[in-house]
């Protein structure tokens, strides 16, 4: 036998044996349930892992034919659908996770490479996570498709008029947690396996991980000290607590996370700062992306210890004869207190993201001196705009902050989602064009000053 053909039976069975490896993973952690979903749907700790570190490692090919071979397994449980609803819900959904592998290193470099978790290590954890994104939303689209032709009937019973509607967030609610999940693991993995090759990656993975974990934090306390205490007119100290919970995350987060981050935890604050020119748009996309998955793990977090420990939600409805919760607030932003005026809604979440926005890009500005107090009078600025908010729409201010908690708990937060997205947006994009109009002078007079300054250096030097 020669040397090539010795090289080539060895290769094949590295891939053979490996996908055996993390086929039997992938099928133990998909029967592993994290918790149930309010709509319907459980989450497992990354059951799709195995598969895409299978993908990177071996390429896409051989990505797809495991994960095809996975979507067969699934049946295994005996789950009575027709052929189509396989195709479509299975067959196709895990299927795309194959697409994950045209993230993974060149044949050649694969090749010379033979544990599958070093050749993961080797390629672009950012290129990972997109395409495993994309995957993810091929997965969604076949199961809302499946939904809508053969669960129709459930959306009536959920409240649902339109049965695409509730297809899409009952498949989208579980799906979105379970990437959260899968992609702190794989950035967890991606930190934790060492790398031979120098590479400028990590520094930008701890970037995203600080903005996961400051985000996380803020919903976490927010939006959990919401959900104990409550935020109704007939609790006025509800208001207060609330406030203050938001304001002393940031103030933690800030000087802790900062020095690594930023401590932008706010898809709007990251807008505001991209139009500033202080970060990259790939740094902008993927701190929005981390900010979001945090908020997202945080609400599902609490949506599941309130619901173990029996805590009432103090921002939903309780039925007191059924000892139950009819509706799970999850502390989420909503036009209830402007009377569902949605003109109202965005004109105070844009006027009060802009008051806050505008205070972090004076604080944060690294041409004026203004100590070591930025995360106190940042920290004080989010209390101060959330005492006046909270009555109208419990105020958002913040995108990643409002999608979360709205994905569990559905209803009303959903609908009114769309508002505490372009408001911030708007409101931070705002901010940053009148700083900018409004210190440009002050600028200008800071550049001829260090103009002069060195332009005197160089006569003395001359003389």
């Amino acid at each position: 036998m020669s040397k090539q053909s010795t090289k080539s039976n060895r290769e094949n069975i590295l891939r053979i044996s490996t996908g055996g490896v993390c086929l039997a993973l992938a099928f133990v952690l998909s029967q592993l349930k994290l918790f149930e979903m309010p709509m319907g749907g459980s989450v497992t700790p990354a059951s799709t892992l195995p598969m895409i570190v299978y993908g990177v490692a071996f390429g896409p090919v051989w990505g797809f034919i495991l994960a095809f071979i996975f979507s067969l397994l699934q049946l295994i449980g005996g789950w009575l659908v027709t052929p189509f609803q396989v195709i479509l819900d299975y067959t196709i959904g895990y299927t795309a996770l194959g697409f994950a592998g045209f993230a993974a290193l060149k044949k050649d470099n694969r090749l010379k490479i033979n544990g599958a978790l070093e050749r993961f290590r080797g390629t672009s954890i950012i290129k990972i996570i997109v395409f495993t994104i994309i995957a993810y939303i091929v997965r969604w689209l076949g199961s809302v498709a499946s939904g809508v032709i053969f669960y129709a009937d459930y959306a009536a019973d959920a409240g649902y008029d339109s049965a695409l509607i509730y297809s899409m967030v009952y498949n989208g609610s579980f799906l979105l947690a379970d990437l959260a999940i899968l992609s702190v693991v794989l950035v967890i993995l991606y930190m934790v396996i060492p790398s031979s090759r120098k590479d400028n990656t990590l520094s930008t993975i701890q970037k995203f991980t600080a903005e996961f974990v400051g985000t996380f934090v803020l919903v976490f306390v927010g939006c959990g000290t919401a959900m104990a205490v409550g935020c109704d007119s007939t609790n006025g100290g509800g208001y207060i607590l609330t406030a203050l919970a938001f304001g002393l995350v940031i103030v933690a987060m800030a000087y802790s996370i900062g020095n690594v981050s930023g401590c932008h935890i706010n898809p709007a604050v990251s807008l505001a700062m991209l139009i500033s020119r202080r970060m990259t748009i790939s740094e902008f996309w993927g701190y929005v992306v981390f900010q979001i998955l945090g908020a997202i793990s945080s609400a599902g977090l609490l949506r599941y210890l309130f619901g173990l420990t029996g805590k009432i939600d103090m921002t939903g409805v309780y039925d007191e004869n059924e000892c139950e919760m009819i509706y799970w607030g999850l502390g989420s932003n909503n036009l209830g207190g402007c009377d569902g005026n949605i003109v109202a809604g965005l004109m105070i979440e844009v006027i009060l993201t802009f008051i806050f926005v505008l205070c972090i890009l004076g604080v944060t500005d690294s041409k004026f001196k203004h100590g070591s107090f930025g995360g106190l009078v940042i920290g004080f600025a989010l209390v101060l705009v959330h005492i006046l908010g909270i009555s109208f729409t419990g105020t958002s201010v913040n995108p990643a902050r409002s999608i979360g908690p709205a994905i569990f708990a559905g209803g009303v937060a959903l609908t009114d989602l769309w508002v505490f997205i372009v408001a911030p947006f708007a409101g931070a994009a705002l901010a940053a064009l009148v700083y900018k109009a409004v210190t440009r002078v002050k600028e200008e007079n800071a550049v001829s000053v260090l103009e002069e300054s060195s332009e005197a250096k160089e006569e003395k030097t001359e003389e």
